[in-house]
């Protein structure tokens, strides 16, 4: 009897154990981090800051909109639900906020696009063509970065901008 309760007791130490054996197995990764998977990205996201740099300058976008186009617009734009589908279609759910047409052109993704991931860049395509940023996922924040070259202050030359988007997982 002593045997077999010793044996019951082995095997539920096992059975115990061997989850824990498995999960303190890690592959290594020599880029160091965690590796950017479409997988990260797939879920329900809001934008929870955007800025523009240029040089050693940076703009909070979202207050600068608050600025120019109001309250409404900032507050439609990070309460709007966007949700990257494993069938690589996005879809949308607009904040209550979202009593205007034209909010949508403030949006950098609009519903019914489809997204896709190569390493570390997502590609987001729509009616109007499409846009390929840099991102990166971690924990429950996911960040895009986009340069783009403009002549902002008409002088002729062009300067590099870098847009940063960033999402919080919801």
């Amino acid at each position: 009897m002593k045997m077999n309760n010793l044996g019951r007791q082995m095997a539920w130490a096992m059975v115990v154990a061997m989850p824990l054996w498995f999960g303190s197995c890690k592959k290594e990764n020599a880029g160091g981090g965690d590796p950017v998977t479409p997988n990260a990205v797939e879920g329900s996201w809001k934008i929870s800051a955007m800025a523009v740099t240029e040089g050693n300058e940076s703009v909070d976008y979202l207050e600068l909109l608050k600025n120019l186009a109001g309250e409404a617009v900032v507050t439609c734009m990070t309460d709007t639900k966007i949700t990257f589908n494993s069938n690589s279609s996005v879809t949308g759910v607009p904040s209550p906020a979202c009593n205007s047409a034209d909010m949508g052109e403030y949006n950098p993704v609009q519903d019914k696009s489809t997204w896709k991931t190569n390493g570390n860049k997502i590609s987001i395509t729509s009616s109007e063509g499409s846009e390929t940023y840099d991102y990166t996922v971690s924990g429950n924040t996911m960040k895009w970065n986009i340069q783009t070259q403009d002549d902002s202050d008409g002088d002729g030359v062009k300067e590099t901008q870098t847009t940063t988007i960033q999402f919080k997982r919801v």
